[in-house]
Protein backbone atom coordinates (compact mmCIF):
# COMPACT_ATOMS: atom_id res chain seq x y z
CA UNK A 1 0.00 0.00 0.00
CA UNK A 2 1.22 3.38 -0.94
CA UNK A 3 2.51 5.62 1.85
CA UNK A 4 0.12 8.35 1.10
CA UNK A 5 -2.52 6.04 1.98
CA UNK A 6 -1.31 3.33 5.14
CA UNK A 7 -3.83 4.24 7.49
CA UNK A 8 -2.53 3.51 11.43
CA UNK A 9 -4.05 1.63 13.52
CA UNK A 10 -3.92 0.02 17.20
CA UNK A 11 -2.15 -3.24 15.40
CA UNK A 12 0.27 -1.19 13.40
CA UNK A 13 3.95 -0.37 14.52
CA UNK A 14 3.69 3.71 15.53
CA UNK A 15 6.08 6.33 13.89
CA UNK A 16 9.10 7.45 15.86
CA UNK A 17 7.86 9.41 18.78
CA UNK A 18 4.28 8.94 18.30
CA UNK A 19 1.85 7.23 20.66
CA UNK A 20 -0.03 4.32 20.24
CA UNK A 21 -2.89 3.11 21.81
CA UNK A 22 -3.49 -0.32 21.96
CA UNK A 23 -6.58 -0.81 22.50
CA UNK A 24 -9.82 -1.77 20.27
CA UNK A 25 -11.47 1.58 19.10
CA UNK A 26 -15.38 2.49 19.41
CA UNK A 27 -15.28 4.62 16.78
CA UNK A 28 -13.56 3.06 13.66
CA UNK A 29 -14.71 5.84 11.32
CA UNK A 30 -12.99 8.47 13.21
CA UNK A 31 -9.59 9.04 11.09
CA UNK A 32 -7.06 11.58 10.82
CA UNK A 33 -4.13 12.31 8.27
CA UNK A 34 -0.53 12.67 9.48
CA UNK A 35 1.86 14.91 7.50
CA UNK A 36 5.10 14.22 8.24
CA UNK A 37 8.81 16.20 6.99
CA UNK A 38 11.33 13.80 7.34
CA UNK A 39 13.96 16.49 6.75
CA UNK A 40 12.92 18.50 10.03
CA UNK A 41 11.32 15.26 11.90
CA UNK A 42 8.52 16.68 12.73
CA UNK A 43 4.80 15.82 12.03
CA UNK A 44 1.33 17.21 11.41
CA UNK A 45 -1.92 15.40 12.62
CA UNK A 46 -5.17 17.06 11.65
CA UNK A 47 -8.94 15.36 11.62
CA UNK A 48 -11.22 17.70 10.12
CA UNK A 49 -8.35 20.48 9.19
CA UNK A 50 -6.83 20.84 6.13
CA UNK A 51 -3.85 18.92 5.88
CA UNK A 52 -0.38 21.58 5.11
CA UNK A 53 1.52 20.71 1.89
CA UNK A 54 4.53 21.55 2.61
CA UNK A 55 6.28 22.09 5.75
CA UNK A 56 6.22 25.21 7.97
CA UNK A 57 10.04 25.48 8.45
CA UNK A 58 11.78 23.71 5.43
CA UNK A 59 8.88 24.15 2.83
CA UNK A 60 9.24 20.58 1.59
CA UNK A 61 6.38 18.47 0.08
CA UNK A 62 5.05 16.60 3.38
CA UNK A 63 4.36 12.85 3.16
CA UNK A 64 0.99 11.58 4.12
CA UNK A 65 -0.50 8.94 6.08
CA UNK A 66 -3.70 8.08 8.38
CA UNK A 67 -4.13 7.18 11.40
CA UNK A 68 -7.57 5.98 13.94
CA UNK A 69 -8.36 8.32 16.66
CA UNK A 70 -7.86 7.25 20.39
CA UNK A 71 -11.72 6.07 21.89
CA UNK A 72 -13.22 9.43 22.59
CA UNK A 73 -13.77 10.12 26.41
CA UNK A 74 -15.68 13.02 28.26
CA UNK A 75 -14.51 16.15 29.02
CA UNK A 76 -12.68 16.53 32.84
CA UNK A 77 -14.85 18.00 35.16
CA UNK A 78 -14.00 21.05 36.53
CA UNK A 79 -15.45 22.83 39.96
CA UNK A 80 -17.12 26.37 39.45
CA UNK A 81 -14.55 27.91 41.47
CA UNK A 82 -12.37 26.48 38.64
CA UNK A 83 -14.05 28.31 35.87
CA UNK A 84 -15.51 31.44 36.84
CA UNK A 85 -13.37 34.43 36.38
CA UNK A 86 -12.30 35.83 39.77
CA UNK A 87 -13.87 33.30 42.12
CA UNK A 88 -10.90 33.26 44.47
CA UNK A 89 -11.43 36.72 45.52
CA UNK A 90 -13.25 37.51 48.36
CA UNK A 91 -12.85 41.27 48.05
CA UNK A 92 -13.01 42.91 51.64
CA UNK A 93 -16.12 45.08 52.89
CA UNK A 94 -16.77 48.73 52.14
CA UNK A 95 -15.28 49.62 55.42
CA UNK A 96 -12.71 47.09 55.39
CA UNK A 97 -11.38 48.87 51.81
CA UNK A 98 -11.86 52.77 53.02
CA UNK A 99 -9.65 51.58 56.26
CA UNK A 100 -6.79 49.83 53.75
CA UNK A 101 -6.89 53.20 51.69
CA UNK A 102 -6.69 55.47 54.63
CA UNK A 103 -3.80 53.28 56.05
CA UNK A 104 -2.44 53.25 52.30
CA UNK A 105 -2.19 57.15 51.87
CA UNK A 106 -0.81 57.31 55.32
CA UNK A 107 1.86 54.76 54.84
CA UNK A 108 2.76 56.47 51.28
CA UNK A 109 3.22 59.68 53.29
CA UNK A 110 5.57 58.27 55.71
CA UNK A 111 7.49 56.78 52.81
CA UNK A 112 7.51 60.20 50.78
CA UNK A 113 9.11 61.92 54.10
CA UNK A 114 10.96 59.69 54.85
CA UNK A 115 12.56 60.40 50.92
CA UNK A 116 12.69 63.91 51.89
CA UNK A 117 14.35 63.57 55.15
CA UNK A 118 16.63 61.72 53.51
CA UNK A 119 17.69 64.71 51.42
CA UNK A 120 18.98 66.48 54.62
CA UNK A 121 21.41 63.81 54.77
CA UNK A 122 22.36 63.85 50.90
CA UNK A 123 25.24 64.90 50.90
CA UNK A 124 27.28 62.34 52.95
CA UNK A 125 26.60 59.32 50.83
CA UNK A 126 25.65 61.02 47.94
CA UNK A 127 25.17 58.15 45.10
CA UNK A 128 23.20 55.77 47.96
CA UNK A 129 21.18 59.19 48.00
CA UNK A 130 20.09 59.05 44.99
CA UNK A 131 19.16 56.14 44.56
CA UNK A 132 16.74 55.56 47.38
CA UNK A 133 15.30 58.53 46.52
CA UNK A 134 14.90 56.99 42.42
CA UNK A 135 14.01 53.82 43.46
CA UNK A 136 11.27 55.41 46.27
CA UNK A 137 9.87 57.91 43.04
CA UNK A 138 9.99 55.23 40.83
CA UNK A 139 7.67 52.91 43.18
CA UNK A 140 5.36 55.56 44.21
CA UNK A 141 5.18 56.84 40.03
CA UNK A 142 3.48 53.09 39.65
CA UNK A 143 1.55 52.91 42.18
CA UNK A 144 -0.04 56.35 41.07
CA UNK A 145 -0.13 55.54 37.50
CA UNK A 146 -2.09 52.31 37.63
CA UNK A 147 -4.79 54.59 39.30
CA UNK A 148 -5.59 55.92 36.48
CA UNK A 149 -5.13 52.87 33.88
CA UNK A 150 -8.39 51.44 32.23
CA UNK A 151 -8.57 47.86 30.04
CA UNK A 152 -9.52 48.20 26.58
CA UNK A 153 -12.82 48.86 25.95
CA UNK A 154 -15.30 45.77 24.68
CA UNK A 155 -16.41 47.12 21.35
CA UNK A 156 -17.65 44.24 20.32
CA UNK A 157 -14.10 43.09 17.96
CA UNK A 158 -14.60 39.36 16.94
CA UNK A 159 -12.00 38.31 14.70
CA UNK A 160 -10.65 34.60 14.17
CA UNK A 161 -8.26 33.43 16.54
CA UNK A 162 -5.95 30.33 16.65
CA UNK A 163 -4.63 29.70 19.98
CA UNK A 164 -0.88 28.00 20.18
CA UNK A 165 0.49 25.90 23.09
CA UNK A 166 3.94 24.87 22.76
CA UNK A 167 4.86 22.76 25.33
CA UNK A 168 7.38 19.77 26.71
CA UNK A 169 6.89 17.21 29.18
CA UNK A 170 3.14 18.41 30.29
CA UNK A 171 1.23 15.71 30.46
CA UNK A 172 -0.36 15.96 33.53
CA UNK A 173 -1.97 19.72 32.40
CA UNK A 174 -1.63 19.54 28.59
CA UNK A 175 -5.33 18.39 28.23
CA UNK A 176 -7.18 20.89 30.73
CA UNK A 177 -5.04 24.04 28.33
CA UNK A 178 -6.34 22.82 25.82
CA UNK A 179 -10.09 22.27 26.90
CA UNK A 180 -10.50 25.34 28.58
CA UNK A 181 -9.12 26.90 25.26
CA UNK A 182 -12.48 25.54 23.53
CA UNK A 183 -14.78 26.10 26.37
CA UNK A 184 -13.90 29.55 26.55
CA UNK A 185 -16.95 31.04 25.00
CA UNK A 186 -15.33 31.96 22.03
CA UNK A 187 -17.54 31.23 18.77
CA UNK A 188 -16.06 27.77 17.68
CA UNK A 189 -16.80 28.46 13.95
CA UNK A 190 -13.91 31.58 15.02
CA UNK A 191 -11.00 29.61 16.68
CA UNK A 192 -8.78 27.23 15.83
CA UNK A 193 -6.06 25.09 18.48
CA UNK A 194 -2.65 24.31 17.43
CA UNK A 195 -0.67 22.49 20.18
CA UNK A 196 2.81 21.31 19.77
CA UNK A 197 4.74 18.66 21.46
CA UNK A 198 8.44 19.72 21.44
CA UNK A 199 9.81 16.23 21.41
CA UNK A 200 8.58 15.45 25.12
CA UNK A 201 9.11 12.01 26.40
CA UNK A 202 6.17 11.82 28.89
CA UNK A 203 2.92 11.42 27.80
CA UNK A 204 2.44 14.68 26.46
CA UNK A 205 1.48 13.47 23.03
CA UNK A 206 -0.96 10.80 23.89
CA UNK A 207 -2.67 13.46 25.86
CA UNK A 208 -2.92 15.73 22.89
CA UNK A 209 -4.20 13.00 20.82
CA UNK A 210 -7.05 12.32 23.84
CA UNK A 211 -7.97 15.93 23.05
CA UNK A 212 -8.18 15.51 19.79
CA UNK A 213 -10.68 12.61 20.09
CA UNK A 214 -12.89 15.08 21.61
CA UNK A 215 -12.13 18.45 19.60
CA UNK A 216 -11.58 17.13 15.97
CA UNK A 217 -10.48 21.13 14.94
CA UNK A 218 -7.34 20.16 17.36
CA UNK A 219 -4.09 20.58 15.17
CA UNK A 220 -1.08 18.62 17.02
CA UNK A 221 2.43 19.50 16.13
CA UNK A 222 5.41 16.83 16.68
CA UNK A 223 8.42 16.98 16.87
CA UNK A 224 10.36 14.26 17.21
CA UNK A 225 12.97 15.85 19.28
CA UNK A 226 13.58 18.95 21.46
CA UNK A 227 13.42 22.54 19.01
CA UNK A 228 12.54 24.31 21.33
CA UNK A 229 9.52 27.00 22.33
CA UNK A 230 10.42 29.00 20.36
CA UNK A 231 10.23 26.86 17.37
CA UNK A 232 6.69 25.04 18.72
CA UNK A 233 5.90 28.92 18.79
CA UNK A 234 6.69 29.63 15.69
CA UNK A 235 5.33 26.82 13.65
CA UNK A 236 2.08 27.43 15.52
CA UNK A 237 1.92 30.93 13.67
CA UNK A 238 2.85 29.39 10.72
CA UNK A 239 0.11 26.61 10.42
CA UNK A 240 -2.50 28.99 11.81
CA UNK A 241 -4.98 30.41 9.17
CA UNK A 242 -7.12 32.67 11.62
CA UNK A 243 -5.94 36.68 12.12
CA UNK A 244 -4.72 36.98 15.75
CA UNK A 245 -2.31 34.31 17.80
CA UNK A 246 -3.47 33.83 21.24
CA UNK A 247 -0.09 32.19 22.84
CA UNK A 248 -0.93 29.99 26.38
CA UNK A 249 2.08 28.26 28.35
CA UNK A 250 0.97 24.94 28.57
CA UNK A 251 0.47 24.86 32.42
CA UNK A 252 -1.71 28.24 32.11
CA UNK A 253 -5.48 27.66 31.86
CA UNK A 254 -7.60 30.19 30.59
CA UNK A 255 -11.13 31.51 32.13
CA UNK A 256 -14.31 31.97 30.17
CA UNK A 257 -14.49 35.05 28.07
CA UNK A 258 -11.09 35.73 28.47
CA UNK A 259 -10.11 35.49 24.87
CA UNK A 260 -13.19 37.22 23.57
CA UNK A 261 -11.86 40.37 25.60
CA UNK A 262 -7.91 39.94 25.05
CA UNK A 263 -8.90 40.48 21.88
CA UNK A 264 -10.49 43.64 22.24
CA UNK A 265 -6.98 45.93 22.11
CA UNK A 266 -6.56 44.79 18.79
CA UNK A 267 -9.15 46.38 17.22
CA UNK A 268 -6.84 49.58 17.69
CA UNK A 269 -4.57 48.97 14.25
CA UNK A 270 -1.93 50.55 16.37
CA UNK A 271 -1.83 47.66 18.66
CA UNK A 272 0.54 45.01 17.80
CA UNK A 273 -0.36 42.42 21.26
CA UNK A 274 -2.06 42.56 24.27
CA UNK A 275 -1.45 40.64 27.67
CA UNK A 276 -3.72 39.26 29.34
CA UNK A 277 -3.83 39.16 33.69
CA UNK A 278 -3.05 35.91 35.08
CA UNK A 279 -3.37 34.49 38.45
CA UNK A 280 -1.78 31.70 40.09
CA UNK A 281 -3.34 28.78 39.89
CA UNK A 282 -1.78 26.47 42.43
CA UNK A 283 -1.43 29.50 44.60
CA UNK A 284 -2.59 27.57 47.93
CA UNK A 285 0.06 24.79 47.84
CA UNK A 286 2.88 26.55 50.47
CA UNK A 287 4.26 29.74 51.29
CA UNK A 288 6.36 30.04 48.21
CA UNK A 289 3.05 29.69 45.69
CA UNK A 290 0.90 32.58 47.85
CA UNK A 291 4.22 34.71 47.77
CA UNK A 292 4.35 34.13 44.01
CA UNK A 293 0.40 35.00 43.97
CA UNK A 294 1.44 38.31 45.30
CA UNK A 295 4.08 38.99 42.86
CA UNK A 296 1.95 38.38 40.20
CA UNK A 297 -0.70 40.41 41.12
CA UNK A 298 1.24 43.47 41.57
CA UNK A 299 3.81 42.87 38.71
CA UNK A 300 0.06 42.92 36.16
CA UNK A 301 -1.92 45.31 38.40
CA UNK A 302 0.36 47.73 39.20
CA UNK A 303 3.96 47.53 36.66
CA UNK A 304 1.51 46.65 33.67
CA UNK A 305 -0.59 48.97 34.04
CA UNK A 306 1.24 52.13 34.25
CA UNK A 307 3.23 50.59 31.48
CA UNK A 308 -0.31 50.63 29.02
CA UNK A 309 -1.19 53.58 29.77
CA UNK A 310 1.81 54.50 27.30
CA UNK A 311 0.82 51.72 25.26
CA UNK A 312 4.61 50.56 26.32
CA UNK A 313 3.87 46.99 28.08
CA UNK A 314 7.67 45.69 27.94
CA UNK A 315 6.52 41.74 27.93
CA UNK A 316 3.14 40.06 27.13
CA UNK A 317 4.00 36.94 28.81
CA UNK A 318 3.78 33.40 27.37
CA UNK A 319 0.96 32.29 30.26
CA UNK A 320 -1.37 34.44 28.36
CA UNK A 321 -1.03 37.10 25.48
CA UNK A 322 -2.68 37.53 21.97
CA UNK A 323 -0.91 39.40 19.08
CA UNK A 324 -1.47 40.20 15.67
CA UNK A 325 -0.91 37.13 13.78
CA UNK A 326 0.48 39.32 10.36
CA UNK A 327 2.99 41.27 13.02
CA UNK A 328 4.62 37.81 14.11
CA UNK A 329 5.02 37.16 10.52
CA UNK A 330 6.71 39.85 9.55
CA UNK A 331 9.43 39.49 11.98
CA UNK A 332 9.00 35.72 12.53
CA UNK A 333 12.53 34.88 10.81
CA UNK A 334 14.08 37.91 12.76
CA UNK A 335 13.01 36.94 16.20
CA UNK A 336 13.36 32.55 15.35
CA UNK A 337 17.10 33.07 14.77
CA UNK A 338 18.06 35.68 17.63
CA UNK A 339 21.53 35.12 18.24
CA UNK A 340 22.86 36.89 21.49
CA UNK A 341 26.75 36.18 21.77
CA UNK A 342 27.45 34.24 18.92
CA UNK A 343 24.82 31.60 20.33
CA UNK A 344 21.07 30.70 19.45
CA UNK A 345 19.09 32.29 21.59
CA UNK A 346 16.95 29.90 23.23
CA UNK A 347 15.31 31.47 25.80
CA UNK A 348 13.21 34.85 27.24
CA UNK A 349 11.28 33.85 23.81
CA UNK A 350 8.36 36.01 24.91
CA UNK A 351 9.91 39.39 26.10
CA UNK A 352 12.21 39.14 22.65
CA UNK A 353 9.07 38.69 20.86
CA UNK A 354 7.68 42.17 22.60
CA UNK A 355 10.54 43.86 21.90
CA UNK A 356 10.42 43.11 17.89
CA UNK A 357 6.96 44.24 18.01
CA UNK A 358 6.80 46.97 20.83
CA UNK A 359 9.80 48.91 18.25
CA UNK A 360 7.18 49.92 16.05
CA UNK A 361 3.90 49.26 17.65
CA UNK A 362 2.05 49.81 20.81
CA UNK A 363 1.38 47.28 23.13
CA UNK A 364 -1.24 46.79 25.50
CA UNK A 365 -1.95 44.83 29.11
CA UNK A 366 -6.01 43.76 29.59
CA UNK A 367 -6.87 43.31 33.43
CA UNK A 368 -10.20 41.72 32.41
CA UNK A 369 -8.89 39.25 30.17
CA UNK A 370 -8.24 36.21 33.01
CA UNK A 371 -6.09 33.41 33.33
CA UNK A 372 -4.28 30.80 36.02
CA UNK A 373 -1.15 29.52 35.73
CA UNK A 374 0.96 26.63 37.89
CA UNK A 375 3.64 28.48 39.25
CA UNK A 376 6.92 26.49 40.74
CA UNK A 377 6.42 25.09 44.23
CA UNK A 378 9.77 24.27 45.59
CA UNK A 379 12.61 26.52 45.81
CA UNK A 380 15.11 24.93 43.52
CA UNK A 381 12.70 25.25 40.44
CA UNK A 382 11.71 28.85 41.54
CA UNK A 383 15.27 29.73 41.56
CA UNK A 384 15.96 27.95 38.48
CA UNK A 385 12.80 29.83 36.88
CA UNK A 386 13.92 33.57 38.30
CA UNK A 387 18.08 33.18 36.36
CA UNK A 388 16.70 31.85 33.35
CA UNK A 389 14.35 35.27 33.47
CA UNK A 390 16.74 37.34 34.61
CA UNK A 391 19.30 35.93 31.66
CA UNK A 392 16.73 36.76 28.71
CA UNK A 393 15.77 40.45 30.99
CA UNK A 394 19.67 41.64 30.16
CA UNK A 395 19.82 40.18 27.14
CA UNK A 396 16.55 42.17 26.15
CA UNK A 397 17.78 45.40 27.58
CA UNK A 398 20.09 45.34 24.67
CA UNK A 399 17.29 45.27 22.17
CA UNK A 400 14.92 47.62 23.93
CA UNK A 401 17.47 50.11 24.68
CA UNK A 402 18.11 51.33 21.37
CA UNK A 403 14.27 52.26 20.61
CA UNK A 404 12.45 52.83 24.13
CA UNK A 405 13.91 56.92 23.85
CA UNK A 406 10.90 57.20 21.13
CA UNK A 407 8.29 56.09 23.34
CA UNK A 408 6.69 58.35 25.61
CA UNK A 409 8.73 60.30 27.69
CA UNK A 410 7.31 58.79 30.57
CA UNK A 411 7.45 55.44 29.43
CA UNK A 412 10.83 55.94 28.14
CA UNK A 413 12.35 57.26 31.82
CA UNK A 414 10.13 54.78 33.78
CA UNK A 415 12.36 51.93 31.17
CA UNK A 416 15.58 53.09 31.98
CA UNK A 417 14.74 53.65 35.53
CA UNK A 418 13.62 50.09 35.79
CA UNK A 419 16.90 48.94 33.98
CA UNK A 420 19.40 50.55 35.84
CA UNK A 421 18.39 50.39 39.31
CA UNK A 422 17.69 46.53 39.82
CA UNK A 423 21.27 46.54 38.45
CA UNK A 424 22.57 48.34 41.19
CA UNK A 425 20.40 47.16 43.92
CA UNK A 426 22.98 44.39 45.04
CA UNK A 427 25.52 47.19 45.65
CA UNK A 428 23.09 49.69 47.68
CA UNK A 429 21.92 46.60 49.88
CA UNK A 430 25.33 45.62 50.85
CA UNK A 431 26.62 49.13 51.92
CA UNK A 432 23.38 49.51 53.52
CA UNK A 433 23.65 46.34 55.44
CA UNK A 434 26.88 45.40 55.57
CA UNK A 435 29.33 48.26 55.15
CA UNK A 436 27.07 50.85 56.72
CA UNK A 437 26.76 48.68 60.15
CA UNK A 438 30.23 46.93 60.48
CA UNK A 439 32.46 49.57 58.79
CA UNK A 440 31.41 52.91 59.24
CA UNK A 441 29.23 52.00 62.47
CA UNK A 442 26.17 53.29 60.82
CA UNK A 443 22.74 50.87 61.44
CA UNK A 444 20.57 49.79 58.65
CA UNK A 445 17.24 50.51 60.55
CA UNK A 446 16.72 53.53 58.20
CA UNK A 447 17.32 51.63 55.06
CA UNK A 448 15.33 48.60 56.18
CA UNK A 449 12.29 50.43 57.45
CA UNK A 450 12.01 52.19 54.01
CA UNK A 451 11.92 48.73 52.11
CA UNK A 452 9.34 46.93 54.60
CA UNK A 453 7.07 50.17 54.52
CA UNK A 454 6.90 49.75 50.59
CA UNK A 455 6.25 46.17 50.99
CA UNK A 456 3.54 46.61 53.63
CA UNK A 457 2.03 49.03 50.84
CA UNK A 458 2.09 46.36 48.21
CA UNK A 459 0.60 43.65 50.67
CA UNK A 460 -1.97 46.01 51.57
CA UNK A 461 -2.54 47.03 47.79
CA UNK A 462 -3.09 43.06 46.89
CA UNK A 463 -5.32 42.32 50.34
CA UNK A 464 -7.75 45.59 49.46
CA UNK A 465 -7.90 44.16 45.49
CA UNK A 466 -8.42 40.68 46.46
CA UNK A 467 -9.24 39.84 49.57
CA UNK A 468 -6.72 36.76 50.00
CA UNK A 469 -5.15 36.33 52.91
CA UNK A 470 -1.65 35.81 52.24
CA UNK A 471 -1.00 39.60 51.57
CA UNK A 472 1.73 38.98 54.23
CA UNK A 473 4.04 36.41 52.07
CA UNK A 474 5.02 40.07 50.71
CA UNK A 475 7.48 40.19 52.91
CA UNK A 476 8.63 36.49 52.26
CA UNK A 477 9.50 37.73 48.57
CA UNK A 478 11.18 41.43 49.76
CA UNK A 479 13.42 39.27 52.01
CA UNK A 480 14.65 36.75 49.97
CA UNK A 481 15.33 38.97 46.58
CA UNK A 482 17.37 41.70 49.31
CA UNK A 483 19.47 38.49 50.55
CA UNK A 484 19.16 36.07 47.41
CA UNK A 485 17.57 37.33 44.36
CA UNK A 486 18.65 40.69 43.80
CA UNK A 487 22.59 39.00 43.36
CA UNK A 488 21.00 36.53 39.73
CA UNK A 489 21.28 39.31 38.07
CA UNK A 490 25.04 39.66 38.32
CA UNK A 491 24.92 35.91 37.98
CA UNK A 492 22.75 36.10 34.73
CA UNK A 493 24.91 38.25 32.89
CA UNK A 494 27.94 36.18 33.78
CA UNK A 495 26.15 32.76 32.54
CA UNK A 496 24.82 34.53 29.41
CA UNK A 497 25.81 32.05 27.19
CA UNK A 498 23.98 28.95 28.93
CA UNK A 499 21.59 28.14 26.46
CA UNK A 500 19.89 24.97 29.08
CA UNK A 501 16.04 25.50 29.71
CA UNK A 502 17.25 25.26 33.45
CA UNK A 503 13.86 23.73 34.86
CA UNK A 504 12.69 20.98 33.06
Amino acid sequence: MPNSQRIITADSKPMPGSASFPVSFKEPGKQGTICRCHQCRLSIRVVTSDPPGVCPFCSRLLSREHYQLPPSTPEPEETPAETKPKASYQLPSKLSVFLLVCLSIILLSVAIYFKFYNLRYFWYQPWVNLYSVTVGVFIMSRFLLAVFYMPPRDVGYEPTVAVVIACRNEADCIAKTINRSYTGGYPRDKIEVVAVNDGSTDNTLAEMMRAQGRHHSLVIVDFEENKGKRHGMAAGAVLAKNDVLIYVDSDSFILPGAIRKVVQGLADPTVAAVAGHTDVENVAVNTLTKMQDVRYFVSYRVMKAAESLFGAVSCCPGCFSAYRKSLVLNVLDQWLNQRFLGRQATFGDDRSLTNFLLRDYRILYDSEALATTIVPEHWGKYIRQQCRWKRSWIRELFVAGRFLWRKHPLASISWYAMTVLPLLAPLVMFNALVIGPFVTGRPASFYLAGVLLVTLIWGLYYLEKTGRPHWWTAFVFTLTYIFFFSWQGYYGMATMRETRWGTR
